[in-house]
C-alpha cells in the first residue's frame, strides 16, 4: 500500500508505512498556490495572523486571507470552492514552526491534557522542522495538511474531523491534477464521513447532517456507485428541513447521477 504520509519523511516521520487513519480500514512540477499574474496583489489579500501553540506555547504567525478580498467563482459538486485570487484551502492548515503540532485553524487550540501528552511524544519528539515560504505552493499545503492528518490520528480525534481533512487534501490534489492521489483521499473522506454520520453528533466543523449526506452522495457518484449515491441524495432532497440552496444542489446532483448511470449502462464512460 502506498504510504500516504510519504511527504512527512523529511520532517522526521519515517515509519508511517502502516499508519491507519480510520480504524474501520483495518477490516515533479510545482504548482503555485496563486497565479503569477496576481502575485503583486497578494500583500493586499494575505496578512499575518498570530497564534499561540497549545502544545509548546510558541507565539508565531501564519498567513490568512483578508475578509472580502477573495471572490467565490464556482463550487464543485462535492462543495470544493474556487476563488478568483487565492485558494483559501492552502492557508487553512496551521503548523507550529517549533514543535510541529498541526491542525486546521478551527481545531488548532482544541487539545485535551491526554492529547497534549500524545502529541509531545509522537509528533514533537520527532519533528525536524521546516521554514515554509510566506506564499505557499500546493505541495507545501499538502505537506502541512498531511502533518495535520497525522496529528489528528495521534490526538485520536473523531472520524468526522479526519474525514474533513482528507476531503481538503483531495481538493488540493485536484488542483494539481493528481487524479490517483485525489481519489485515494476521497475514498478516505467517504469512509470517515460514513463513520461519522452513523456515530457522531453534528455539525462537523461547518458541515451539518444534511450537507454531510450530500457530500457522501457525491463521493459515491465519483466512485460510480450510483445506486448508493441516489439513496443518499434522495434522503437530502426529501428531508423537510433541507435549505433551498442545498435542495437545489441535491436536485442537480440527482440529475447528474442519473445521467452518468445511463451512460455507463449504455456502455459509455461516465463523466467525472
Amino acid at each position: 500500500m502506498h504510504n500516504i504520509f510519504e511527504e512527512l519523511k523529511s520532517l522526521g516521520f519515517d515509519n508511517l508505512d502502516k499508519a491507519e487513519i480510520f480504524s474501520a480500514e483495518a477490516k515533479g512540477k510545482k504548482a503555485e498556490g496563486t497565479p503569477k499574474s496576481q502575485e503583486v496583489s497578494l500583500d493586499a489579500i494575505l496578512y499575518d495572523k498570530t497564534y499561540i501553540c497549545p502544545i509548546c506555547d510558541k507565539v508565531f504567525t501564519s498567513k490568512a486571507i483578508r475578509s472580502g478580498k477573495n471572490r467565490l467563482m464556482s463550487v464543485d459538486t462535492d462543495l470544493k470552492p474556487k476563488y478568483d485570487r487565492v485558494d483559501p484551502n492552502i492557508y487553512e492548515c496551521i503548523v507550529c514552526p517549533k514543535c510541529g503540532y498541526a491542525a486546521l485553524g478551527k481545531a488548532f487550540t482544541t487539545v485535551s491534557p491526554k492529547q497534549l501528552s500524545w502529541v509531545k511524544e509522537q509528533i514533537c519528539s520527532k519533528y525536524k522542522g521546516r521554514d515554509y515560504p510566506g506564499i505557499l505552493t500546493y505541495e507545501d499545503a499538502i505537506e502541512r495538511y498531511k502533518l495535520a492528518l497525522l496529528t489528528a490520528v495521534v490526538k485520536r480525534v473523531k472520524d468526522g474531523e479526519k474525514a474533513y481533512i482528507c476531503l481538503k487534501i483531495a481538493w488540493l490534489y485536484r488542483e494539481i491534477n493528481d487524479v490517483k492521489k485525489e481519489e485515494t483521499f476521497l475514498q478516505y473522506a467517504l469512509t470517515g464521513f460514513l463513520n461519522a454520520y452513523n456515530n457522531e453528533r453534528f455539525p462537523i466543523f461547518e458541515l451539518d447532517e444534511l450537507t454531510t449526506a450530500y457530500i457522501i452522495a457525491d463521493l459515491y457518484r465519483r466512485f460510480k456507485e450510483y445506486d448508493k449515491a441516489l439513496q443518499w441524495v434522495g434522503f437530502v432532497i426529501l428531508e423537510r428541513n433541507v435549505s433551498l440552496k442545498l435542495k437545489t444542489r441535491g436536485l442537480h446532483l440527482k440529475s447528474l447521477i442519473r445521467e452518468e448511470k445511463a451512460k455507463v449502462s449504455g456502455g459509455e464512460p461516465g463523466a467525472k
